[in-house]
């Protein structure tokens, strides 16, 4: 018979032989490194290296988004949430949508975004584009994070920046807040007449060392020799981390999503976030120091190219993964560590909330049948109530998780001809069944959109429309043929959070801000009042 002391002796020996097992499990990732493996530089990234020795084989972390590491399977079994009722009050349609295109138009608008500092540095003549932008806390100094791509210039490598910027507004402008900034006479030459968002400090390289691909065959074959990473996003997760997820090389196929918590590239963040005038002690605990992978179970599922990933959080200790959605299925599955996931956890009794396009729509010769839809990230949770409400903040059934999506439409060479920006809502429980999404895509008020004549995009406003001075764009009308599309969305700065974790929930009267890309050579945003962007929800099968 075991006696008690010899259990307890037993213990150490049990978690030894377990830790072993799983060191050697992990797959490892060679990667030239030192202690200090990635280093923040302002002008030219220098990488760490380790003389000429043979590469430093570093074990993918161990995250803290904990759980049970067996596959979620009895998700299958939940029943399907219902639709909660503060959410039915979207499905009316206030607004029209344009004869031609089908787009609601909202009245926000989109603004400019300058990479230049302010005055005494050098201009930056630099081509920027494929933005993704993160709210700092309340308290910090500068509003926001911005990352972007730089277009390369005869240069094989990936290079992306990043900068603290804050948004102005003309003059003319009446701030909605006393803590809207008010643009400068240079900030209008940078950014234009209606303002917008520009850097504070000169942008510094995010040198994020190259990975190697395991396997590029076929059309991914190109991908194999570029190195560094490309189409960064930048968000928050439940217990309040701010993460970078990029693609870069696989180690399981030829390109894959990895993450890395922002403050192993910009330490700056750590300071920040441990002094909260609300809360004592340091930050949140660091899930990802180094580059992790995400995975995919089973590995067989991995295409070759993965991209636009989103992960949204139920609590600061759970996390998921959304994978794809289309028209016939979603696949989500709980992170367990480490970049590891389980299975699908999505429920087989749910019924797809995305349409193809319909046969009005091919015959229009607009939209191909190899449509496909393409995810933004991340997703935020919304509780359906506003801020000051505080009776419903605690009711469960008022919590919900809503995400940008976007219909991709391919022209005969299976190139994006257009994308339509959609909203959709989510249960904001497992198995997460989509409960909503937008009838009609939706524009921002001075946004155009490629496929139709000037006279068709702009028939909703037959004046033209008018900017945040009130004076007409109309005349800007020969652009109208410009491929926009949204690569991040977050909660706007401003928020008086009393815990950093709140940085992923918000409000009915809080704006999230929407970092939108323009042809691969440009970059704008918007910021709206979420309400305003549930407008004319259509209600998903099996959610009513």
């Amino acid at each position: 018979m075991i006696t008690l002391f010899s259990r307890r002796a037993m213990l150490p020996l049990i978690v030894i032989f377990c830790l072993l097992f799983v060191s050697n499990n992990i797959r490892k990732i060679p990667l030239h490194s030192s202690v200090q493996f990635y280093k923040f530089v302002s002008q030219v990234p220098i990488p760490l290296k380790t003389n000429n020795e043979s590469p430093i084989h570093l074990a993918l972390p161990k995250s803290s988004h904990g759980g049970n590491t067996d596959p979620t399977t009895q998700n299958s079994q939940i029943p399907l949430k219902k639709i909660p009722s503060a959410l039915l009050e979207f499905t009316a349609c206030s607004l029209s949508p344009n004869r031609y295109t089908n787009h609601i138009r909202l009245p926000n608008l989109l603004y400019n975004i300058s990479m230049s500092p302010k005055s005494g540095e050098a201009f930056d003549n630099r081509t920027f584009w494929n933005p993704t932008i993160l709210a700092l806390p309340y308290w910090a100094k500068n509003q926001y994070l911005l990352i972007s791509m730089v277009t390369p210039d005869a240069d094989p490598y990936r290079r992306n920046v990043m900068c603290e910027a804050n948004i102005c507004y003309p003059k003319s402008q009446k701030p909605k807040t006393t803590r809207e900034r008010t643009c400068s006479d240079e900030d209008l030459a940078f950014l234009g007449r209606n303002g917008g968002l520009r850097c504070v400090n000169p942008p510094v390289e995010l040198n994020v060392p190259p990975t190697p691909a395991a396997k590029c065959d076929g059309e991914a074959q190109v991908f194999s020799d570029i190195p560094g990473f490309h189409d960064p996003r930048i968000f928050y997760t439940g217990r309040g981390e701010p993460i970078l997820m990029m693609s870069s090389q696989s180690q399981y196929a030829c390109i894959g999503l990895w993450v890395l918590d922002l403050r192993a590239l910009y330490p700056q963040l750590n300071n920040l976030f441990s002094s909260s005038p609300k809360r004592l002690g340091p930050g949140p605990v660091i899930s990802y120091p180094t580059l992790t992978e995400l995975t995919k179970n089973p590995s067989s599922a991995r295409q070759p190219y993965e991209k636009n990933w989103v992960i949204f959080s139920t609590s600061p200790s759970t996390s998921y993964i959304q994978y794809e959605v289309n028209s016939s299925s979603r696949t989500i599955a709980k992170l367990i560590g480490g970049g590891l996931t389980t299975t699908n956890i999505t429920s087989p009794l749910e019924q797809s909330c995305l349409l193809p396009p319909t046969a009005s729509e091919l015959e229009s010769g607009k939209y191909k049948e190899s449509a496909k839809w393409h995810q933004t990230t991340p997703s935020l949770k919304l509780i359906l109530c506003t801020r000051g409400n505080k009776t419903c903040h605690n009711q469960p059934e008022n919590a919900v998780f809503i995400a940008l999506i976007q219909r991709k439409n391919l022209n005969a060479w299976n190139l994006p001809t257009r994308y339509e920006r959609f909203v959709v809502v989510w249960s904001a429980d497992p198995p997460f069944n989509m409960l909503a999404m937008s009838k009609y895509p939706l524009l921002m008020s001075n946004e155009t959109t490629s496929g139709w004549t000037a006279e068709e995009t702009w028939d909703d406003v037959p004046e033209g429309g008018k900017d945040g001075n009130g004076e007409m764009y109309g005349e800007e009308r020969e652009h109208w043929g410009v491929f926009t599309y949204t690569t991040s969305i977050a909660w706007a700065w401003g928020r008086e959070e009393g815990d950093i974790r709140e940085k992923g929930t918000g409000f009915l009267d809080d704006e999230v801000v929407l970092s939108v890309g323009v042809d691969d050579v440009g970059m704008v945003f918007a910021k709206v009042l979420v309400s305003e962007s549930l407008v004319c929800l259509r209600v998903c099968p099996g959610a009513d």
